[in-house]
């Protein structure tokens, strides 16, 4: 196996560990760290290869979506602390984070109303392209009939011959 065979799948490797260290942290010195990769080296390959540019775009969505997981977890089921007194644990509470829930609630009501927007300009996009599609469909039937009407067409001269144009014998 060639030199550039063994980096090419050491590389690999290292590529697939920091894009599963993104994936779980999304921030990318950590995960270069963890994946033994300096921060330059990722940069590049994300500069310079498409296919990893997009595999790391992937690695934040998920990243992102993960901590939003978290973050509506801790909305939701609030999140420990422990009380102490005099250097001693004598207590824990659950808080909850009222303004971390609203700020959630408040992106995901603007998220649905942009996917809402989205959905109906799509709409109005397909109607267009019906109502198109059926103008195009009725020229293509009046093509039609007109070509039709133009091989069927009986000269007055055919007329008086016995009153329709010659039809090929079958």
């Amino acid at each position: 196996m060639a030199k550039s065979d063994v980096q090419d799948i050491y590389d690999d490797k290292r590529k697939l560990e920091f894009l599963k260290q993104l994936a779980i942290s999304t921030h990318v010195q950590a995960s270069a760290t963890l994946a033994d990769v300096a921060v330059s080296t990722v940069y590049h390959w994300r500069n310079s290869d498409p296919q990893f540019r997009a595999e790391w775009l992937k690695a934040l969505a998920a990243g992102y979506e993960l901590l939003e997981l978290e973050m509506l977890d801790r909305a939701r089921n609030g999140s420990e602390r422990k009380i102490f007194y005099h250097g001693c644990h004598i207590a824990t509470v659950r808080e909850y984070d009222d303004a971390m829930a609203f700020r959630l609630l408040h992106a995901h009501k603007e998220m649905v109303a942009r996917t809402r927007a989205i959905q109906a300009e799509r709409q109005i996009e397909l109607g267009d392209v019906r109502a198109r599609l059926d103008e195009k469909l009725e020229a293509m039937r009046r093509r039609m009939l007109d070509q039709d009407r133009l091989t069927n067409w009986t000269s007055p001269a055919d007329m008086g011959s016995g009153g329709a144009a010659s039809q090929p014998d079958a």
